[in-house]
């Protein structure tokens, strides 16, 4: 078999792919922990100044996930 289908050191760019599939799915549950609100609102390019977010019941910078951060932003589609 020839160099260039051995399973190490072989394709463009194969040192930055990521073999591992539990590190990547470690890495992707640190992207999507808990944030506070106004990362998330960041995160998708929200104005901090115009969005409307019901932080009601929120300690001020206290981290919420995502998908509650979705389901508290008032007229936004």
């Amino acid at each position: 078999m020839s160099e260039r289908f051995k399973g190490t050191g072989s394709g463009k760019g194969d040192k930055s792919r990521i073999s591992d599939i539990n590190k990547f799915s470690r890495n992707m549950e640190k992207l999507y922990e808990k944030k506070g609100w106004k990362f998330w609102a960041v995160w998708d390019g929200y104005d901090l100044k115009k969005i409307k977010f019901d932080s009601k019941g929120l300690k001020q910078n206290e981290s919420i996930t995502y998908k509650e951060f979705m389901s508290r932003l008032k007229g936004v589609t």
